[in-house]
């Protein structure tokens, strides 16, 4: 009979230790983003502190990686998205190193590098005016490309959903910095958080270390979504007519990036 109760302790505890086991997820986990399709990672691309809560911040940092844009597709699937969760209540930036490869089919444009994303993360036209979530991203475009056409004087720009944007889809704000194939570009995105129903935030955009935006801006009007929750990294083609696809694959090159509250 002791033997029997032994045996039924320690199965109980085993039990119990497998089940915290299962239930625990490492902070540093790349975390999907649900607005644009997502997909599962690989690569230990990021290191990221966890977010203690209140207005304590996350900082993080990634490796470099080489992102695949394929062919014949378009937003998460023919390429990557992800994010790394964060918290600030104020300001955040991110930094990041981008490079479009040799032979890069430029096509209409799609998504690229690293972002900031606030409250609901608002992307993928889902627009941010119930005050609820924004987002601020790159993206590149090329008037001229097509699925037919390579196209050539392509630029980043801005890519920003807000509170008070004119449009379903994300604000440009009629910026642009052109680029170039096998140029390393040095990019970085700050965003302040506005205080209630104030336009007293900004987003601030800079490449090379030319600013290309600085624009005040009322991101949310809940404040239980006035937060920086996640550092996205949002590599795709789209647009989601036929013409943003592209016949060949081509690739982006992540050096490097981080990111932090100021």
């Amino acid at each position: 009979m002791k033997k029997l109760l032994k045996l039924t302790s320690l199965l109980f505890v085993t039990a119990l230790v497998f089940n915290s086991c299962e239930k625990e997820q490492d902070p540093n986990e790349a975390q999907s983003v649900n607005k644009e399709l997502p997909q599962t990672v690989d690569e230990n691309a990021a290191s990221a502190d966890a977010p203690k809560g209140g207005n304590v911040t996350a900082r993080g940092t990634a490796a470099a990686r080489t992102i695949t844009l394929q062919t014949n597709t378009l937003s998460c699937p023919g390429g990557l998205c992800t994010s790394y969760g964060v918290w600030s209540t104020g300001v955040y930036t991110v930094w990041f190193q981008m490079k479009f490869n040799n032979g890069f089919y430029w096509s209409r444009g799609g998504k690229c590098g690293y972002g900031i994303l606030i409250g609901d993360q608002n992307t993928g036209g889902d627009p941010g005016w119930d005050g609820n979530g924004g987002s601020a991203r790159f993206m590149w475009y090329c008037p001229s490309g097509s699925n037919t056409a390579k196209g050539s004087g392509a630029y980043l720009q801005p890519y920003v959903y807000y509170k008070d944007q004119p449009g379903q889809f994300g604000n440009d704000f009629g910026k642009k910095y052109y680029i170039q194939e096998g140029v390393t570009y040095n990019c970085q995105i700050s965003v302040k958080l506005n205080t209630g129903s104030n336009t007293d935030g900004y987003v601030k955009y800079y490449v090379n270390g030319t600013e290309i935006l600085n624009q005040q801006i009322r991101w949310v009007t809940n404040n239980s979504k006035r937060n920086v929750n996640a550092v996205s990294l949002h590599t795709f083609r789209g647009g989601s007519q036929n013409y943003w696809t592209a016949p060949v694959t081509s690739s982006i090159y992540y050096p490097s990036a981080s990111w932090d509250a100021l």
